[in-house]
């Protein structure tokens, strides 16, 4: 069973069945929190761009650490941001709005925001299964992700 109770708010609307897709609430980055202690987010500049590492659980307790970590690291960087998702062994839903959420914040600030999650299926299946795999940026290494032209 997961930490955290009570009421989730996202900022990020759902998709009715037959209805458009509303716009995603994109708020800017508040003062960095420190991650929980199930969670590790390392950053550091590689070929121009910054990474940040993720390696632990991103739940309704983590995400928000996360989202800070990402959009400022988005801030800090002329170009690409990727975010390292390969040693994530949880993500649930507070996690996918982050990525949502920080995807769009990089195309608000007209830069790229790059996934890698190779096969890592705690956090891949949930990204297939609600369809994200199709509108987030993907990639198997840290390499592959920095390396990508900015297609797309």
């Amino acid at each position: 069973m997961r930490r955290g109770t009570g009421e989730i708010r996202t900022g990020v609307a759902s998709r009715g069945i037959a209805g458009p897709v509303p716009s995603i609430l994109v708020s800017h980055p508040s003062q960095a929190e420190p991650p929980p202690p199930d969670l590790d987010i390392v950053r550091r500049v590689v070929s121009g761009g910054v990474v940040v590492a993720v390696t632990g659980e991103v739940d309704t307790e983590a995400a928000p650490a996360l989202r800070t970590a990402v959009m400022s690291a988005i801030d800090d960087t002329a170009g690409t941001c990727v975010l390292d998702l390969t040693t994530v062994d949880f993500l649930d839903s507070a996690g996918l709005a982050t990525l949502i959420t920080t995807d769009a914040y990089a195309k608000e600030q007209g830069k790229s925001l790059r996934i890698a999650v190779d096969s890592n299926s705690p956090v891949i299946r949930p990204i297939e299964i609600t369809g994200l795999d199709i509108v987030l940026r993907l990639y198997h290494t840290v390499d592959e992700a920095l390396q990508a032209s900015n297609r797309r």
